[in-house]
């Protein structure tokens, strides 16, 4: 189920939902209403529980739960419009469909189960980012013809250009929700191709090239940053000599992408250069945003306005997770979606340190990158409000908790054998 779930994530395009539900209303997250009902079932009849050691991820989410829940009571204790209302319905809705998500991964009981559907999610990003490069190179939109019965787009199919480059989407609903998907695979794809016994070296090495490729040509200062932080969490725990061939290979690979692409690496830079000259006019946008919230945060600091409530229509765009919380869910709920990072880094790392085996280490190293680069981007858009990167979100830290809980049986067991 965790399998047709990370298929139907990637694959589909994200814009197409159920019209009366809104961005919630996904194929993957119809699906796991379902998953919810056969987890229930299952459950009932003892054939699925959750593996030891999995608390963890579970508690999390109980704590983010109750944030949302604490804010949805708030709305109801102020002159909300009866959007926000609709809104608040909808934010309980998904608090549903994460819940399956949480269940199953945690009830993961081997590492082959974990590394598969890593290998997975990392394919199928490979194939995403594939179509983005097309995208790129085309200029135009290549799921736009992509339709549903029943379903409706929520978001607009033209794409967009920054400089001379029009930036793409592929299965996402925005190219930032791209870049931070890619991003979110790229530290997989590299422990994959280093540990891809018995595969070709095109077969290791093209899905990295391909998920790395995509996620700069989103020209986006979120798929930068997200790239450095994934390259230095990995090499803190590499060898010199890896690391001396990474960079190697890393430099040509910049000098290429100038041939190829050009003018591609000086866009990149000068949306930084922009952003310490004085900004431009996104990153004033958001500095603006974030400077004018105090009259909405007003006497709703600790539990928010309301889950969900802060809609554009109505209000204005942050573009800031971190923001967006403080102003729906308040403190409570932004001290909630922070633990959610940690924990998926600290179950991540916890795991690597009682694994032996060099390729199960490397896996480790990997949720801590998701974990960090999570807890950065969430401050440059808001994160939790994409289906994709939501989902990825909380299927790292359900396959986090597993992960923590293989190493800590296997640990154990190791433990008790007789010397």
């Amino acid at each position: 189920m965790l399998a047709v779930y990370i298929v139907l994530l990637l694959l589909v395009p994200a814009r197409l939902v159920v019209a009366s539900i809104g961005a919630t209303g996904t194929v993957a997250n119809l699906f796991l209403l379902v998953a919810l009902l056969w987890y229930a079932i299952s459950w009932l009849m003892r054939r699925v529980r959750p593996a030891e050691h999995t608390r963890l991820p579970r508690l999390a989410l109980f704590g983010y739960c109750v944030a949302v829940l604490l804010a949805y009571v708030a709305v109801g204790r102020r002159d909300a419009d009866v959007m926000e209302y609709s809104a608040a319905d909808r934010a309980l809705l998904q608090l549903l469909i994460w819940l399956p998500l949480i269940l199953l991964t945690t009830s993961l009981t081997e590492y082959r189960q974990i590394d598969r559907l890593l290998r997975l999610f990392v394919r199928c990003c490979a194939w995403v980012a594939a179509v983005a490069m097309l995208e790129f190179l085309f200029k135009q939109s290549l799921t736009s013809w992509i339709v549903i019965p029943g379903l409706q787009s929520n978001a607009a199919t033209e794409l967009i250009s920054r400089g001379d480059f029009v930036r793409p989407t592929a299965t996402a609903s925005n190219t930032l929700e791209l870049a931070t998907t890619m991003v979110t695979a790229l530290p997989f794809a590299i422990q994959q191709a280093f540990h891809g016994e018995g595969r070709s070296f095109w077969r290791r090495w093209v899905p990295v090239g391909l998920i790395a490729l995509a996620s700069v040509m989103t020209v986006s200062r979120t798929s930068v940053i997200g790239l450095v932080i994934v390259m230095l969490v990995l090499m803190v725990t590499w060898t010199p000599d890896r690391v001396g061939k990474t960079l190697l290979v890393l430099i040509p690979a910049i000098g290429a992408t100038r041939v190829v692409v050009p003018g591609l690496i000086g866009t990149l830079i000068g949306l930084f250069s922009a952003m310490l000259d004085g900004g431009d006019n996104s990153t004033n946008s958001r500095t603006a945003t974030s400077a004018d919230v105090d009259g909405f945060l007003e006497g709703h600091r600790w539990f928010g306005r309301g889950p969900g409530t802060f809609l554009p229509d109505l209000y204005r765009y942050t573009d800031n997770q971190y923001l967006l919380a403080m102003l729906e869910i308040g403190i409570v709920g932004l001290v909630a979606i922070i633990a959610l990072y940690v924990t998926t880094i600290h179950c991540g790392g916890a795991g690597r340190r009682r694994f032996t085996d060099p390729a199960r280490r490397e896996t480790g190293q990997g949720f801590v990158a998701v974990g960090f680069v999570l807890l950065v981007v969430t401050a440059t858009f808001d994160t939790l409000s994409f289906p994709i990167v939501a989902g990825s979100t909380f299927l790292m830290l359900g396959l986090s908790g597993a992960y923590l809980s293989v190493a800590r049986r296997e640990q154990a067991r190791i433990g008790d054998l007789p010397q």
